[in-house]
């Protein structure tokens, strides 16, 4: 499921190929992946113009100048693709929803099964967005804030990390990244952990995701057929989808179990 870095840097490519433009023409394969009739949506966007893209967690947010907004999550397949005349090919999977706008230009959601695009109004947006925790590239991922986070915590540290209403954005991917990097075993309980091991988490967050997004993300799909960016982040995974390698640390094999049903991966010998 993409997760910070992977929708940052879509953000990014969307700010660089969609704002200013104004909608033409929408298509909607698979009515389901919305929220309004058909015909609403393509009523409501329509001449629209794109002024914004922002991102709230694993959101991205289409900010509409008419004062509407288009709210997207991927979800664990969906993926964007934007064309231009005949470099529609590269799409990386079914098309259910695709955007046309007046320089020929198509921004495909692809492979919404789970995931879903929502027109909503300002009302609509909070509600969407309610529930999510901190950031943690803001400014109010603070250590006293993240310190309260798990003051009254029991459990297992990955999932905590996981838990969207906690931490909003951290995912499968990156939580066993950070947790490698804090020396940290994921089935670890929050009391066992102590201030320390907690400090060196807060700090290795944001560095661990601020270089994923410098590196691409793992999406390997291309967003667009010039997109030499997207899947960047795969080799510098140092313990994430690497169950039975050696560690790049330490030498010895990277443990991989399955923790709240989810694959985890661990070095025995680099994490305690």
């Amino acid at each position: 499921m993409p997760e910070i870095p992977e929708m940052e840097n879509y953000r990014t490519m969307l700010l660089r190929t969609v704002t200013g433009k104004q909608v033409t023409g929408v298509w909607v394969e698979r009515p389901k992946s919305i929220n309004v009739a058909v015909n609403e949506l393509s009523a409501a966007l329509n001449g629209q113009v794109i002024d914004n893209v922002t991102r709230r967690a694993k959101f991205l947010v289409f900010h509409l100048r008419g004062g509407l907004y288009l709210v997207t999550h991927m979800m664990l397949d969906g993926r964007l693709y934007y064309g231009t005349g005949s470099d529609h090919e590269g799409l990386p999977g079914k098309p259910h929803v695709i955007i046309g706008f007046s320089d020929g230009g198509k921004m495909f959601f692809c492979d919404l099964g789970l995931g879903f695009l929502h027109l909503v109004d300002s009302l609509g947006l909070e509600a969407e967005l309610a529930g999510l925790g901190l950031e943690p590239l803001s400014p109010d991922f603070t250590w006293e804030s993240f310190m309260e986070l798990f003051r009254k915590r029991r459990g297992a540290v990955k999932p905590l990390l996981m838990d969207q209403r906690l931490i909003a954005g951290l995912g499968n991917a990156y939580s066993n990244e950070v947790l490698f990097a804090a020396r940290i075993i994921p089935a670890k309980k929050i009391p066992e952990i102590g201030p320390d091991g907690l400090k060196r988490l807060w700090e290795v967050i944001p560095r661990i995701l601020r270089e994923a997004i410098n590196n691409g993300g793992y999406i390997e799909e291309k967003y667009a057929q010039w997109d030499n960016r997207s899947g960047g982040q795969i080799p510098h995974f140092m313990i994430y989808d690497r169950g039975g390698e050696p560690c790049s640390v330490c030498g010895n094999p990277i443990g991989e179990t399955k923790l709240n049903g989810r694959w985890t991966y661990f070095c025995l010998t680099c994490q305690h």
